[in-house]
Formats: C-alpha cells, sequence, structure tokens
C-alpha cells in the first residue's frame, strides 16, 4: 500500500515508487489536506532552495512556539540552518570554510579512536546499534571540536554530551511532548554551559579555535559561535544516525557483509548511495517571505512548502552522481556532509567489527516516529518478543 501522503512517506516500508510517482506526474502541486505546497521533482526542488523569498522559518515565528521562551528557544533561535539574511549569512561561510579543512583520513583515525574507548555493553544486536547511532558521531564531531569527553578509571570514553544532545535534538521535532520541551530546555542550558566553559581552553588544532578566531575577526557574538558549535553536534546526530541505521538495514538485504568492512572505500561507497537512495532526511520545508512565483505558480506570503529530498533523488529525470539530496542544496546546504558520510562509515565498520549483525536487525525493523527524518529503530528480541 502507498503512502496516504508526503508526509507518512518518511516512515514507510517503501515510500520510493511513490516519491518517483510524485516526481513524475507532481513535480510541484498544491496538498490540500496537508494545506502545503509540495516539491517533489529535482527541478522543483532546486528552485524552491535556491529561491531568495524561500525561508527556513515563517517570518512570524523564528522559534517554535513550545519552545519559545525556553532555553531551548534561545539555542534554536541562534542556530544558523534556522536563520536567514545577516543572522545566517557571516557564520555559514565560516563554518563551510572551516569544515572543508577538516582532513578525512584524520577524522577518520580520531573517530577509530573514540570508537576504542566505547566497549559493547549488550549482547543484543539492536541495542550496540541503536546506542552507537546516537552516540559515536556526536562525541567524534565533539572532539573534531576540541571539546573535552573524558574518560573513566577504564578509559571508557564519556558518552553525557551525546546524550543532551538526542535530548535536544528530540525537543525540537513537531511531535515533541511538553515532557520532551522540557527535558530539551534542560539539555540546552547544560550543552550551553559546557562549550561556553570549555571554548577557550579547547584543544589546539580544534574546529572550534578555528571558528572562534575567524568568527572573533567578523565581529560575530560569541554567543552564537556557541550554539553553532552545539549545531554541528545535533546534525551528528539524528540525520547521521538515520544515514548509519538505513546503511544497516541494505547491508541486512545483501549477501557482503562479512567482506563490507575489508576496504573502506566500499564500505564509503555504500553509505555514499545509501545517502542517495535511502536518505536520511527525507524532507524539509520553506516559507514564503512575499508573494512570488515559485515552479511558474503563484504562491502567497505565508505559504508553506514541503520540499521532498528524497522524491527529488528518486526523479527519473534527475542526474545521478552527484550531491545527495539529502543534505540540501543552495545557501542553506549541509556545510558538514562529507564528514558525515565518513562517521557513518567509520560507526558502520565498527558496529561489523564488533559482530552486530545487519540481518538480524531486519526482523523487527521499525522507523522512528517522524515528519522528515528516516531512522530506524531495531528492536530488541526481548521487545519484538512483547509486542
Amino acid at each position: 500500500m502507498a503512502p496516504t501522503d508526503p508526509i507518512a512517506a518518511v516512515i514507510h516500508p517503501d515510500p520510493y515508487p511513490y516519491y518517483r510517482e510524485l516526481a513524475v506526474s507532481w513535480p510541484f502541486h498544491r496538498d490540500g489536506a496537508l494545506g502545503l505546497w509540495v516539491a517533489a521533482s529535482a527541478a522543483a526542488v532546486a528552485e524552491v532552495l535556491d529561491h531568495p523569498d524561500c525561508r527556513v522559518r515563517p517570518a512570524a515565528q523564528p522559534v517554535p512556539p513550545a519552545l519559545a521562551g525556553t532555553p531551548a528557544g534561545d539555542l534554536f533561535g541562534r542556530l544558523i540552518r534556522m536563520n536567514d539574511g545577516v543572522h545566517h549569512a557571516g557564520l555559514k561561510a565560516i563554518v563551510m570554510r572551516e569544515m572543508a579543512r577538516i582532513d578525512p583520513d584524520a577524522a577518520r583515525a580520531r573517530a577509530r579512536a573514540l570508537a576504542a574507548g566505547l566497549p559493547r555493553v549488550e549482547t543484543d544486536d539492536a541495542h550496540e546499534a541503536n546506542r552507537w547511532m546516537f552516540t559515536l558521531p556526536v562525541l567524534c564531531v565533539a572532539d573534531l571540536l576540541g571539546l573535552p569527553l573524558g574518560r573513566d578509571t577504564d578509559g571508557h570514553v564519556a558518552t553525557r554530551v551525546a546524550g543532551f544532545v538526542a535530548t535536544f535534538a528530540a525537543a525540537m521535532s513537531p511531535l515533541a511532548t511538553p515532557a520532551d520541551v522540557e527535558a530539551g530546555a534542560v539539555a540546552a542550558q547544560w550543552l550551553t554551559r559546557w562549550a561556553r566553559d570549555h571554548a577557550s581552553a579547547a584543544a589546539p588544532g580544534g574546529l572550534l579555535p578555528a571558528l572562534s578566531q575567524a568568527a572573533a575577526q567578523a565581529g560575530i557574538d560569541p554567543a552564537a559561535l556557541v550554539a553553532n558549535a552545539i549545531g554541528l553536534m545535533i546534525q551528528a546526530c539524528e540525520a547521521t544516525a538515520g544515514l548509519i541505521g538505513n546503511t544497516l538495514v541494505r547491508l541486512g538485504h545483501s549477501t557482503d557483509v562479512p567482506d563490507i568492512h575489508d576496504d573502506p572505500d566500499d564500505l564509503g561507497a555504500l553509505v555514499a548511495d545509501v545517502a542517495r537512495t535511502d536518505p536520511p532526511v527525507q524532507n524539509t520545508r520553506r516559507f514564503l517571505a512575499v508573494d512570488a512565483t515559485l515552479c511558474g505558480v503563484r504562491v502567497k506570503a505565508g505559504d508553506a512548502v514541503l520540499v521532498l529530498l528524497a522524491a527529488a533523488s528518486h526523479d527519473p529525470a534527475a542526474p545521478r552522481g552527484e550531491r545527495p539530496w539529502t543534505f540540501g542544496a543552495g545557501r542553506h546546504g549541509c556545510p558538514g556532509d562529507a564528514l558525515a558520510r565518513t562517521l557513518a562509515a567509520c560507526t558502520v565498520d565498527t558496529l561489523l567489527q564488533r559482530d552486530v549483525q545487519p540481518r538480524r536487525l531486519l526482523g523487527s525493523l521499525r522507523y522512528r516516529p517522524s515528519a522528515n527524518a528516516r531512522i530506524p529503530q531495531f528492536q530488541s528480541s526481548t521487545q519484538s518478543s512483547s509486542t
């Protein structure tokens, strides 16, 4: 059965025939039930993402109402990916430049060093996959920033920061409950204090000192810099977890799992293909700041557009081999796409080397409830038997 609408498609077992149909037959259309314009073809998605009047937030609602007036809202409001214009361009250019300087081989080596400090704590494959998906990429970004993680007396890496990042990310979701928002406010306070207190002492050669120096020269508010250092960890959380999980799903259906980690290039190529064909971020939204013409249609100020990145990836008319749409495009394109693929490959490789068997994850495969992110939620054998 096909998905009922483009939002329900996000967690559908196989939404891609539906996405292809939308891209071909309904490239840009109004969904009356959702109350949204929908961009589905690669051409329509590109036009919306590049349009100067399409903004990442509604003009009258820079912060989601549930977060407004809380520490979570303060952090959200400073994120460059949630802003346009002068609040976005200067710091985004700095972040793009410094992220491009990260050596993939060095990032891979640091990820492996951190992985060595994260022992397998459960025999259940599903538990370990879920844990690592949301932990290792965040810790790697914190480490690359130069922020301290700490280790216990046994040499195990502290994972507390990853937990707070995941908690804040959950509060940002439109599906967040009041309890999620309350927990997100606590997480935002802890993350802001932790990053601010350690920013001046971040490890030399780390990403954060380089960002700090460039931001100071550009006259950028230090609070905005701290918020966006946290923002990089947030972006390494759910989207990268989805990329890891979807790669594990692909491997679960594959016959060459035992040999895939023998060649890092093969695994990297697989992750890149998953980013295109089973993308973690399936859609994003844009909001019209003024009346405009979009994809040949007159749209009004305040109208919202659901931008189907996953449909663009499956548009038969789109050229192959380009940057995966899941990382966005235009002025809000993700600055960490290469790093995300590297960290996803490292995490998958580590799980395979610790004898997590992707095929065993498929029997209880579900997707986390979400309006835009396709993230597997693997069920443990105990959970499966009780449902």
